[in-house]
């Protein structure tokens, strides 16, 4: 038998054990637990969820809401426990009630707010996921703040709002302390929270703002550098600048979310190599978790080749139990079920789930409701039955 083969035929056997366990454990819960005590515990070490986003249900409040009941009832049957529900999109726009963030004008109603409730009364865990720094619609105060954008050499701008700046990142904070003031969450998700890579990597801003910020801590001008590689010293102090902003960010946001006087912890989606995201678009996912500042990593490990899921998902788990200092880090590789990336099958699912089990990672979160269709959540249904 192929190595290939049997490392194929070992996942499935650890994925439908597993499921079994957790489906066994579903049924002897107490209905009479309240919702709120399912939604503060910790989460279990089988953490099973999915990417969301509004648009999948519906603009109009009534038909939405029948939908989310549906589909929140074939993802329980499925044995999904977690949602990653989009409250902020690219263009900027927030689909929660608040007085910072410009709503989708589409949505006249509190969906976060609804969905929240429809999760809350499955026992569901809800991280509200957002896509932190791109501004692609220029609302709000980002219109009123072009200067915030990021800028390259020659001046032109990328609709993505630049960590480097204290304003950007407050602003950005502000919106997620709203969230978590005015609903009973326990996590926020954060996804973007990086450089952008388009169109090259690294992109990092030049504007004269961030020139003066890094000179003022560092006396490197960026601009005036000759040699822009990591053979120049200089280049290197301006690529661990750039990082270290994205690193604040996810600091000040902890800090941030303490002071609200409940506990709210933070998961994040990151690209899948921690050395390349580090240096490239400012992503030092490493050091997040070995600081305590991330309390769950979901790298976005999208691809159809197992092998290679298996190669970056013991990467991941390894990276994180090495730097950890104190406490826990759940690690939840993201599995592409339809993505730019790879358009997945139930088997090569099924297959990964297993591979994530074996590697000791805490659960898995799929991309994307969209995508999850009844193929795959029928051979998810179909493994926890055996």
């Amino acid at each position: 038998m192929s190595e290939n083969r049997t490392r194929r035929r070992l996942a499935i056997t650890l994925l439908a054990a597993a499921l079994a366990l957790g489906s066994a454990g579903a049924r002897a819960a107490s209905p009479a637990v309240p919702a709120h005590a399912a939604e503060g515990a910790w989460p279990s070490l089988d953490v099973r969820g999915v990417w969301m986003h509004p648009r999948f249900f519906g603009t109009e409040r009534e038909p939405a809401l029948a939908k989310i009941r549906e589909t929140l009832d074939r993802y329980a049957a499925a044995g999904i426990n977690a949602l990653f529900m989009l409250v902020k999109d690219t263009s900027g726009h927030v689909y929660f009630r608040g007085g910072s963030g410009v709503p989708d004008p589409a949505y006249t109603w509190d969906f976060f707010g609804a969905f929240l409730d429809e999760a809350r009364a499955r026992r569901m865990t809800v991280h509200p996921w957002f896509c932190v720094f791109p501004e692609g619609g220029l609302l709000g105060e980002v219109r009123a703040h072009p200067e915030w954008l990021i800028s390259g050499r020659g001046g032109e701008l990328v609709r993505t709002v630049n960590p480097a700046l204290p304003e950007v990142r407050a602003y950005e904070i502000g919106l997620m302390a709203e969230l978590a003031a005015r609903y009973p969450v326990d996590w926020i998700h954060l996804d973007y929270i990086r450089f952008p890579c388009e169109p090259e990597e690294p992109y990092f801003s030049y504007d004269a703002r961030t020139r003066e910020l890094c000179r003022a801590e560092t006396g490197v001008d960026p601009l005036a550098l000759k040699a822009r590689d990591t053979g120049n010293p200089l280049w290197n102090v301006w690529l661990e600048w750039n990082r270290d902003r994205v690193t604040a960010f996810v600091s000040e946001l902890r800090a941030a979310l303490k002071s609200g006087g409940r506990a709210v912890r933070i998961s994040a989606a990151v690209f899948p190599e921690p050395a390349n995201a580090a240096v490239l678009i400012g992503q030092d996912w490493e050091r997040w978790a070995a600081d305590g500042l991330i309390d769950m990593l979901c790298p976005m490990l999208y691809t159809n080749d197992t092998a290679l899921f298996d190669k970056l998902g013991r990467r991941s788990a390894a990276a994180v139990r090495a730097g950890r200092r104190d406490g826990r880090v759940l690690v939840c590789p993201g599995i592409g079920i339809g993505t730019s990336h790879n358009q997945a099958t139930p088997e090569i699912m099924l297959e990964e789930i297993g591979l994530s089990r074996a590697l000791g990672a805490d659960g898995v979160v799929f991309f994307s409701t969209s995508s999850l269709t009844d193929p795959f959540l029928k051979a998810l249904e179909d493994a926890r039955r055996r």
